[in-house]
């Protein structure tokens, strides 16, 4: 009788200490948000793809033909560029196979050789003449021009800072809306967008522009989902 006593009376001060607890403890509740911010930047970095294809009789016919283009468009990288912004993007050597119904196989007709690097600028005004000028070096493989940016980390913060601050406002309306005082950032993910368009070299002069070159602004977009604690009153 006296264990069962002394369990209830232990139970009941627990359930006491709860209530209090409960009641001292301002009541909360979260919220998710997602917002976003939009920065819009002119470009200050072309990208593309330039290299050469050769065909020739022999393998090495084909590879001192395009070794002595690629000679000559490495000369030119140098004075458009750094040698960090120049990769090679693909090479490869093989042969042009045929049927041949004498021998009912595949024959190699000649052999080919694609060398291509991927190639950035940094000077925009100077794409044109770039473009220009391995062209009459020789280069027969040219795609992919795009215009971004260098460095997207000053341009990302902006983004960020404006969807953070569209986040809060977001928040902070939920929160009033059910009579909340208080209001605290507990997590936020956050992804980064770029628009980059690619654009045709035929579409790269500007009739308007002295420098001969279209600027093409980029769009940075930034995306977040922030979770906030809202803090109701005491009672």
């Amino acid at each position: 009788m006296r264990k069962r006593v002394f369990f209830v009376l232990v139970l009941a001060l627990l359930l006491t200490y709860s209530a209090l607890a409960s009641a001292s403890s301002p009541q909360s509740f979260t919220i998710q948000v997602q917002a976003s911010g939009v920065v819009v930047v002119p470009p200050n970095k072309a990208q593309l793809w330039v290299g050469v294809e050769t065909d020739a009789e022999t393998p090495k016919a084909a590879l001192d033909t395009a070794n002595e283009v690629i000679g000559r468009l490495l000369d030119i990288f140098g004075q458009y560029t750094t040698p960090q912004l120049v990769k090679t993007h693909e090479f490869s050597m093989y042969a042009n196979e045929q049927w041949d119904e004498t021998v009912s196989k595949f024959v190699a007709r000649g052999y080919s050789v694609r060398h291509v690097f991927e190639v950035h600028l940094l000077d925009l005004d100077r794409v044109p003449s770039f473009l220009d000028d391995v062209t009459n070096a020789g280069a027969n493989v040219m795609y992919g021009l795009q215009y971004n940016m260098f460095d997207y980390r000053e341009p990302r913060a902006e983004a960020m800072k404006k969807a953070m601050e569209e986040a809060w406002w977001k928040a902070g309306a939920i929160a009033e809306a059910n009579s909340a005082t208080g209001l605290v950032l507990e997590n936020v993910n956050e992804e980064m967008y770029v628009y980059n368009p690619e654009v045709s070299l035929a579409s790269l002069v500007d009739e308007d522009s002295d420098a001969g070159f279209a600027q093409f602004p980029l769009q940075v977009t930034a995306t977040v989902t922030a979770t906030f604690r809202a803090f109701l009153p005491e009672n």
